[in-house]
């Protein structure tokens, strides 16, 4: 189980200077598709975190409920601007909103094999995302970026700490497997409808069929990624501290100040962002 060490970052933003409905010119249709996440974090994160609480309070329980709580206030506040001026984000919030009311009503067992899902498909995207990280986020609003950057950076970190507290309850790995089943469709599938009808009511950047052609082209991309670690997930002998972690969202989180709670903007960083790689080309 991760340590009792997980650091808990409460990163500072300039909320003034995002706009959360255009902040990636280059690639508004990549920033659509992020906001749809964006969008369902607020549901999801109470979701997962009540559902381990009941399980689970030990030194890095506390220190994982305190990251997820960090990561629904951030996205709560960007996406309260997003919402106020677009109705389709409204609608979105909504419909997360019954979602996840509907799982709440789910067995607790259930929530937490749910919550150990969630957290292979977050460990995916931060997989994913690093591995387009120059293509994605070039260009993009810094604090934006750093928003989505630093949660899934965090998704990293502490990957593996779910999975044990569902491990330790037996009645809840049982429902693993229908749990990833509805995490794979409440999540992707949110983000996918999100993102296409965010992004189809968002302007004149929505007329350029190349724009749909590349949206399309990284759905597919990231179902290659997630896909064949969901279903690893569901084998026997199966733990997530088992994954690779990509290197450079690790190295980057070094790079946080708590004095001032504030992290190192992700192209001006003491590090090296990785290399364009087959997802960029394929992008």
């Amino acid at each position: 189980m991760v340590g009792s060490e997980l650091a808990v970052r409460r990163v500072r933003f300039d909320w003034d200077a995002v706009d959360p409905t255009d902040w990636h010119h280059e690639l508004p249709e990549f920033g659509a598709g992020a906001n749809a996440v964006s969008l369902l974090m607020p549901h999801a994160e109470p979701f997962v975190i009540d559902a381990v609480a009941q399980y689970a309070s030990t030194p890095a329980t506390q220190a994982w409920i305190g990251q997820e709580r960090a990561h629904h206030g951030a996205h709560a506040r960007f996406n309260r601007r997003l919402i106020t001026t677009s109705r389709t984000a409204r609608m979105l919030d909504r419909v997360a909103k019954e979602v996840f009311g509907a799982l709440r009503r789910r067995s607790p067992e259930f929530a937490l094999a749910f919550a150990a899902a969630f957290e292979i498909v977050a460990f995916c995207s931060a997989r994913w995302a690093e591995a387009g990280l120059r293509r994605f986020f070039g260009g993009a609003n810094p604090e934006a970026a750093t928003i989505f950057l630093w949660h899934l950076a965090e998704e990293i970190e502490h990957k593996g700490l779910v999975h044990d507290v569902m491990a330790a309850v037996p009645t809840a790995s049982r429902r693993y497997h229908g749990a990833v089943l509805a995490a794979c469709v409440v999540l992707l599938g949110f983000t996918a409808l999100g993102g296409v009808l965010l992004f189809a009511t968002s302007g004149r950047s929505a007329l350029n069929p190349l724009r749909w052609i590349r949206l399309v082209g990284w759905g597919f991309s990231f179902a290659f990624v997630v896909l064949p670690v969901v279903g690893q997930s569901m084998t026997s002998g199966f733990h997530p501290n088992d994954l690779v972690d990509p290197p450079w969202m690790a190295a980057w989180l070094r790079e946080f100040d708590p004095a001032t709670n504030t992290i190192s903007r992700w192209d001006q960083a003491g590090l090296t962002p990785p290399s364009a790689s087959a997802l960029d080309a394929a992008a």
